[in-house]
């Protein structure tokens, strides 16, 4: 494999993982630039003991003011390089009259990448205060030459979301149109941060949470797999853990099903601390490296 295609790989795979699957961690978007022989695993299709009500849950973990940085290495013939950074801001602002989480997450390739492939993407959504349900999600993609761009208004008490436009390459695929939407449906960011207030406590070792998710103009059905609790040595010391697996696109990057595993914080804020997938080539590593603004305290470090 020719050095500047393998960069754009590694730079395509680290950033879509650090954004998604951060951001969104049962549902791996591997961009349109894999459509071809992708499918999503549904939550129809999962072997689960319990199906998990996350529907109409007050927000318990994280509050304006948390700041989340994450940063990437991807891991090729034993090699780690890093391979790009990922942040994800919370401001307070009103959406509709109604108070809203404006959520805000960056990612960008790190600069030994922008040479040959420079990535920039940006999420945005408006997340009631009250419903934990989007209101309004805005989202900016520029991977290379590739670019993407939706902007959609959520009116979750009508079951439906307005499309006012979806663009692919600048061109416009969708515009100005509503979609039908069931009850607690979620957009790509918006989910993190709903299903991080879920109660797992009462969870067993393989319940599931399921999500209605709206993607790219799209309604799909995607998960969380609950795995248990773990012990994880951090930068930031060793943490009581809870883990979990989610569902993920099979593409010509991604196996299909649940390697890739999450680890968050086993307290109030639910903090996601590390994830870690294989790929068909390598695998691949996000960690945090910086927090503020947490709403409490980190009371799983145990050193």
């Amino acid at each position: 494999m020719a050095m500047n295609s393998l960069k754009k790989k590694i730079a395509t795979i680290a950033l879509g993982i650090c954004l998604i699957a951060i951001a969104l961690p049962f549902s791996m978007d591997a961009t349109d630039q894999f459509d071809s022989g992708t499918h999503l695993i549904s939550a129809d299709a999962m072997n689960t003991n319990t199906s998990y009500d996350v529907c109409n849950i007050p927000n318990t973990s994280f509050q304006a003011g948390e700041h989340l940085e994450y940063k990437v290495y991807y891991n090729w013939t034993a090699v780690w390089m890093s391979a790009g950074r990922a942040t994800f801001d919370i401001t307070s602002e009103t959406v509709r009259d109604r108070a809203v989480h404006h959520v805000v997450s960056i990612g960008k390739t790190a600069p030994g990448f922008n040479w040959f492939f420079k990535v920039y993407d940006r999420y945005e959504t408006y997340l009631d205060q009250e419903t934990m349900l989007p209101l309004k999600y805005v989202r900016s993609v520029k991977e290379g030459k590739y670019t993407k761009e939706n902007r959609f208004e959520f009116f979750p008490n009508e079951n439906r979301v307005h499309v006012d436009y979806r663009k692919r390459m600048k061109k416009l695929q969708q515009e100005n149109e509503d979609v039908y939407i069931p009850n607690c449906t979620q957009d790509l960011l918006s989910s993190i941060y709903y299903t991080r207030s879920a109660n797992y406590e009462n969870m067993e070792v393989g319940d599931v949470i399921p999500v209605n998710l709206f993607l790219d103009g799209e309604l799909e059905e995607v998960y969380l797999r609950y795995l248990g609790k773990d012990v994880l040595k951090h930068k930031f010391g060793k943490f009581n853990c809870v883990k979990f697996a989610p569902s993920l696109l099979e593409s010509d990057v991604f196996e299909g099903g649940e390697d890739l595993i999450l680890w968050a914080t086993d307290d109030d804020n639910r903090l996601p601390l590390m994830i870690e997938s294989p790929l068909r080539v390598g695998s691949v590593k996000a960690y945090l490296v910086d927090y503020s603004g947490l709403r409490h305290p980190l009371t799983s470090r145990i050193d």
